[in-house]
């Protein structure tokens, strides 16, 4: 038998289409009551050599690289900064002694604060393109968590660090009433 298309069946499917829209809309309505769309900074550390990304999520807008000069076998501070547009601004450059390429900079404020010498310059960049130094210690501190370069990459490794938004969902926290 051949069913002939009628009023009937267009209000039923027209019925049908509402109620599923609005099972839709209350599924949606109770998934954004208990979760959020965040967008989050991220620091990408790319190895050049091995094709492999580390993910660091930055809460501060701010890391510091630290390195150990190779001749004056002292540690050298890098403290950089997240802009909106995800560009890297170093603004500050902290060491213990002079010598062979520090400091490397006559631009900016150039002090000894408390036997540290400390270069003040802004210099902007988008990616940071770096070895990584075969002398212990040459890593990347991210709101109080260190990652030590050479527990992601080889010595010698090319390593680019760049930052970029993510979108991350979580749940919402839940609220004590007073």
């Amino acid at each position: 038998m051949i069913e002939h298309w009628s009023y009937s069946n267009a209000r039923f499917m027209k019925t049908k289409k509402s109620v599923f829209l609005l099972i839709l809309v209350l599924l949606a309505a109770i998934f954004f009551s208990r979760f959020q769309i965040d967008r989050k900074t991220v620091i990408i550390i790319l190895n050049e050599d091995e094709n492999k990304k580390t993910v660091i999520p930055v809460i501060s807008g701010k890391f510091t690289i630290t390195f150990i000069h190779s001749i004056e076998k002292t540690p050298v501070y890098e403290l950089y900064e997240i802009s909106a547009d995800n560009k890297i601004t170093l603004n500050e450059v902290r060491f213990y002694s002079q010598g062979t390429g520090l400091p490397f900079s006559t631009g900016g404020i150039f002090k000894n604060e408390n036997g540290q010498f400390v270069i003040r310059e802004k210099r902007t960049f988008s990616r940071l393109s770096l070895r990584v130094s075969p002398l212990p210690g040459h890593s990347i501190t991210v709101d109080g968590k260190r990652l030590d370069f050479l527990d992601i990459a080889r010595s010698e490794d090319l390593i680019t660090i760049y930052t970029e938004n993510r979108w991350a969902l979580r749940k919402k926290s839940k609220e004590k009433g007073v």
